[in-house]
């Protein structure tokens, strides 16, 4: 069962221009803490969480406050994973353990 606010645009200037609830990307925050850098991925399944908690609250300024959160943990996840990975492979690289 979801709940499906109103969206009354005069009432909420963030709420203005959009009649969509937002996302809470906890299929993304899932991924990215499964396949990239587990703390940050953490938080991002946390912030995702809390998204969809606001949104069965009817706090849909909240929601967007957190989807975009969610958003913003996820994006960083990725940028930390693949700094991470660069670093990594390059220590590899350092140590000769792709030598012949």
């Amino acid at each position: 069962m979801t709940i499906d606010p109103i969206v009354d645009p005069e009432a909420d200037p963030e709420t203005a221009g959009s009649g969509q609830l937002p996302s809470g990307h906890l299929g993304w925050a899932i991924a990215v803490a499964a396949l990239g850098f587990l703390p940050f991925g953490v938080i991002a399944i946390v912030q995702a969480l809390r998204t969809t908690a606001a949104l069965r609250a009817g706090d849909l300024v909240s929601a967007r406050k957190r989807s975009r959160a969610a958003k913003r943990w996820i994006i960083g996840t990725v940028v930390v994973a693949v700094l991470v990975d660069l670093v990594i492979l390059g220590a590899l690289l350092l140590l000769g353990a792709f030598a012949r």
